[in-house]
C-alpha cells in the first residue's frame, strides 16, 4: 500500500491544519495560519491553539497518534471489519500507520463527519 505523507484536516469545510508522521511513527500536527487567526484548539491539552508543530511523544494509548484523530477511527467491531477488508485485499492490518488507516476509513465508510481528512 502506498505510504501517505500527510493529511489535510478540516472542520465544517475550513482547513484546520496538516497531520503527518515523524520517521519513528509519531503523529505531528500543525495548524494552518488561517485557523490560528480565527479558529479554536481542537484538543486543548495536546494541541493548544498556537503556532508550531506538535509532535506526540508517547506511543500509548493511541499508537503514537493524538486522541482527537484516533477518535475518528472505528473502535472494536469496526476495526475488526476494516482489518478483514485489508486482509481480503492482501494487506497487513498491522503494517499500516494511522494516516493510512484514517484515509482508508474515510474511503470505505465515506461518512459525513464534521471532521474530515483529504489527501
Amino acid at each position: 500500500m502506498k505510504k501517505i505523507k500527510a493529511l489535510s484536516v478540516g472542520y465544517n469545510g475550513r482547513p484546520v491544519g496538516r497531520l503527518a508522521l515523524t520517521p519513528d511513527g509519531f503523529s505531528a500536527f500543525e495548524y494552518s495560519s488561517n485557523w490560528l487567526a480565527a479558529g479554536f484548539s481542537i484538543s486543548p491539552f495536546s494541541l493548544p491553539l498556537k503556532d508550531g508543530v506538535f509532535v506526540q511523544k508517547r506511543r500509548e494509548p493511541f499508537e503514537g497518534g493524538f486522541g482527537i484523530f484516533a477518535d475518528s477511527l472505528p473502535d472494536g467491531w469496526g476495526r475488526l471489519l476494516l482489518d478483514r477488508i485489508l486482509l481480503k485485499n492482501h494487506l497487513d492490518p498491522y503494517g499500516i500507520d494511522i494516516l493510512q488507516r484514517l484515509a482508508i476509513t474515510l474511503n470505505i465508510l465515506f461518512c459525513l463527519y464534521i471532521v474530515h481528512y483529504r489527501l
